[in-house]
């Protein structure tokens, strides 16, 4: 964006200043099984390859190298190459997927869930080899434990857990080193090749280094990579003192611009309303004081009044309406100023944030030490040079002024000699040594500790009065250097915790009962190498569930156990056994069995969408069904055994259902399964109003006279009657019409309240070699009025499948004769 700043010398100029505006968030995956992470399976090779990888390099630290000795077993050499190999192939597998489901977000989230457990196995090899020397020690016995050898090895121990962080930072920018060297040198490409834009700001964030390191955080590397600054409150280099600084130098010079009126504006309106605020409640004290004291005259109150005489009451009473009048307007003015101070303060206040944000994004980006400080590469403009050569001595004042300088020059310069003397001195307190003689003279007496490694203080002396050497061109040069810097690691930081909460975001599924649950609810993001892909899944697209309801279950168990028969085998020999032989015909599964219900599916798949035709299906497994219990029932009435009555109901959803796990078994959730439940439901009250149905239907719906006004809401008004009858939901309808082509038709019947014209859809669907009649009947809710009395049509449409053999004939005479006609 443009910068217009005030050249103080004598131009005024413009600096042109980028916001720092890259972020990585993950707005188009979908969250795991557990609905708060997002689950990633890795290749099973890769991971155990790298488990074992990352553990070789850990036991090529020197620390872990002196503990073991010569007496240890050589360990094998790292096998880098065989690494990159499969972390490239892996990573190239990301890449194809991502282009695949269209979503750059997929590689995205693969590459940080390798980062993470890359991480993760750093640590957790770690602590694994230090239990292996641990139990090294005891299994040596207890002659050992007192011997000079076992002191020796459990310093040797001790040390190795005193250099964790050492040992973690090594391991970790050595795997960092190669995930960058992959994306400079293969996976940019590729992912140009694919997505045509590589989206290179995003993965710049992935390949910084402070995400590999223990804690997001580490002296060595930012004295390596970055500046290094202080850590505690009591430091007086910390990150936070050199922020406030360059803020406040880079608020000044957004104050001299158009934003910077902006923002000016904005709390000189506030603070003016506040002042009318205040004086008008002000003058509202004021009059209320002068109205108390008129109406004390006008009540007799008062010595004085009553040694001079009262005061004429009518001009006393209008002086008094006239203070009462102001009074009101005050306070109408008040109420109406508030919300405008209000509103100022939201708008002053919300423009200071975006302020605040602002600079935040231009202390994030390092080109703008650049533009803000390097008078050298002025290009033409010599204007911009003057400004820049300002602003660096601005800048150089007040690193002074706070004492600063000297800790920017010591952390350069402690570059050159910390090798030598960390450890055993802590790289903080060599840094303070170059400015402080007294914590000089407390390295001095570390340093003393240690007789046998010729330690001396001379290059720390030599370098403390080095830094009091520099001449100011050299601390113009270096304080431009710092702010870039600076603004680097100021970056870098942040984003590590960015990065750090997303990786906190993902689940590395590991168990295979975990990763099964994930992937059957299509929520799993696997990722693995070529030879171990697995046949592509079939994933559910859409699904059509039936409730098979049993009528008067309780009646018909009592009865055949008062005369001695088995109602389990009863029910499972004329009902259960011949349905399960339909679920092989119509591809159906069962989901559930109850005593008195069974529910069946049938999912549609990636793979059979075009042909599967669910609800069509569906509704003739819920006819063949109807003829199972129609035919037992036939027989029942020779051996004097109860009738079976069905009541059934058909749910489809255009979506997945989703899973849960049970052992072994899949427990499916879906809103079907609830709507199933009411539609195969019947109401004792429906049976009674009904009586003897003399219809060729055998479905009902009626509504009570209260209008709920959603439809989820209105179901619980309806009343059925279900007796042998099939309910379809609406969606069921609209899916049966995409997979036939349904004809439409109109005939007058009997109905229990009167003759009516009935619609219907009628359609035929492909089985084998036949075609099979499907026919439903378009229903309208009748109101049901006090008094049980059936009223007129209400407001809810129903759909039956239709069963009875005179509506099948008339439906298919009807579909000729259209077909003849067309």
């Amino acid at each position: 964006m443009s910068l217009l700043a005030n050249g103080r010398p004598d131009h005024t100029v413009r600096l042109e200043l980028k916001p720092y505006l890259v972020d990585l968030r993950f707005t188009r995956l979908v969250r795991g099984s557990d609905n708060v992470h997002y689950d990633v399976s890795l290749s099973p090779r890769f991971v155990e390859f790298a488990r074992k990888y990352i553990q070789d390099l850990l036991r090529q630290a020197e620390e872990f190298g002196r503990f073991y000795g010569t007496d240890a077993k050589p360990s094998r050499a790292p096998e880098t190459g065989t690494f990159k190999k499969l972390l490239a192939e892996l990573l190239q597998a990301a890449l194809t997927r991502a282009k695949f489901e269209k979503n750059i977000e997929v590689d995205l989230l693969i590459r940080l869930a390798v980062m993470k457990y890359l991480i993760q196995e750093i640590g957790s090899q770690f602590s694994y080899l230090l239990l292996e020397c641990k139990e090294s020690l005891r299994r040596r016995g207890p002659y050992f434990e007192g011997s000079e050898e076992a002191h020796l090895k459990r310093a040797q121990l001790a040390e190795i857990q005193g250099q964790r962080r050492k040992i973690h930072r090594q391991v970790g920018l050595f795997l960092h080193q190669i995930l960058v060297e992959l994306e400079d040198t293969l996976l940019s490409k590729a992912r140009r090749a694919l997505f045509r834009e590589d989206n290179s700001d995003v993965y710049e964030m992935l390949k910084n280094p402070l995400v590999f390191v223990e804690g997001g955080r580490d002296d060595f590397l930012l004295l390596d990579q970055y500046v290094l600054l202080g850590n505690y409150p009591r430091d007086q280099d910390r990150l936070e003192k050199f922020n406030d600084l360059l803020v406040d130098l880079l608020r000044e010079i957004l104050h001299q611009g158009d934003e910077g009126n902006e923002a000016r504006q904005a709390r000189a309106v506030c603070e003016d309303l506040a002042r009318q605020s205040r004086e008008a409640r002000a003058e509202l004290v004021r009059l209320e004081e002068e109205r108390a004291a008129l109406q004390k005259k006008l009540d007799g109150g008062g010595v004085v009044s009553q040694l001079l005489g009262r005061p004429d009451p009518a001009r006393s009473q209008a002086a008094l309406v006239q203070v009462e009048q102001r009074c009101a307007e005050l306070r109408r003015k008040l109420e109406a100023l508030a919300d405008e101070v209000k509103a100022a303060g939201q708008r002053a206040e919300y423009i200071a944030e975006q302020h605040n944000s602002q600079l935040d994004g231009y202390l994030s980006f390092p080109d703008n030490a650049r533009q803000l400080f390097d008078a050298q590469s002025a290009e033409a403009d010599p204007a911009v040079g003057r400004l820049r050569a300002y602003l660096l001595d601005e800048w150089v004042n007040r690193l002074e002024r706070q004492d600063l300088i000297v800790h920017i020059l010591a952390s350069y310069e402690l570059r050159n000699i910390h090798l030598d003397y960390c450890p055993p001195v802590h790289l903080q307190q060599l840094k303070k040594a170059l400015v402080d003689r007294e914590e000089l003279k407390r390295v001095a007496e570390i340093l003393g500790q240690f007789p046998g490694r010729g330690f001396s203080v001379k290059r720390i002396e030599d370098t403390a009065r080095t830094l009091r050497r520099y001449r100011p061109e050299q601390v113009r040069a270096v304080a431009r250097r710092f702010a870039e810097d600076f603004m680097r690691v100021r970056r870098d930081l942040r984003n590590a915790q960015r990065l750090a909460a997303l990786m906190e975001s993902i689940r590395l599924i590991a168990d295979e009962r975990t990763r099964e649950l994930s992937r059957v609810n299509n929520t799993l993001y696997e990722c693995v190498l070529r030879d171990e892909e697995r046949p592509q899944e079939d994933r559910i697209v859409s699904h059509a569930v039936v409730k098979v309801d049993v009528r008067d279950s309780t009646r018909i168990t009592q009865e055949l156990l008062a005369r001695n028969l088995n109602p389990a085998s009863h029910f499972s020999l004329n009902l259960y056994e011949p349905v399960r032989r339909l679920l092989e015909q119509y591809g159906a599964a069962k989901v559930f069995i109850e005593g008195d219900a069974i529910i069946l599916a049938i999912y549609e798949m990636e793979s059979n969408q075009a042909h599967q035709r669910a609800v069509a299906k569906t509704c003739l497994l819920a006819r063949d069904i109807l003829r199972v219990a129609q035919a037992y029932t036939l027989r029942a009435q020779s051996s004097d055994l109860p009738p079976l009555t069905l009541g059934l109901g058909i749910a489809f959803q255009n979506s997945p259902p989703t899973f849960w796990m049970e052992g072994e078994s899949r427990i499916m959730i879906s809103k079907a399964l609830n709507l199933s439940d009411r539609l195969s439901g019947c109401s004792k009250v429906a049976r009674r109003l009904i009586g003897e149905n003399p219809t060729p239907f055998n479905l009902f719906v009626f509504q009570t006279l209260i209008d709920e006004a959603s439809d989820e809401g209105s179901e619980e008004f309806l009343i059925r009657y279900n007796m042998g009858g099939i309910e379809l939901n609406h969606e069921g309808l609209e899916k049966l019409g995409e997979e036939l082509a349904l004809a439409t038709f109109e005939s007058d019947f009997r109905m229990p309240w009167g003759q009516e014209r009935v619609s219907f859809y009628v359609g035929q669907v492909p089985v084998g070699d036949n075609l099979e009649l499907i026919v439903l009947r378009k229903g309208i809710a009748r109101q049901l009025l006090p008094g049980r009395a059936i009223g007129g049509p209400g407001t809810h449409v129903y759909y039956e499948v239709c069963t009875h053999p005179t509506v099948l004939e008339l439906a298919e005479s009807h579909l000729v004769t259209a077909v003849w006609a067309s």
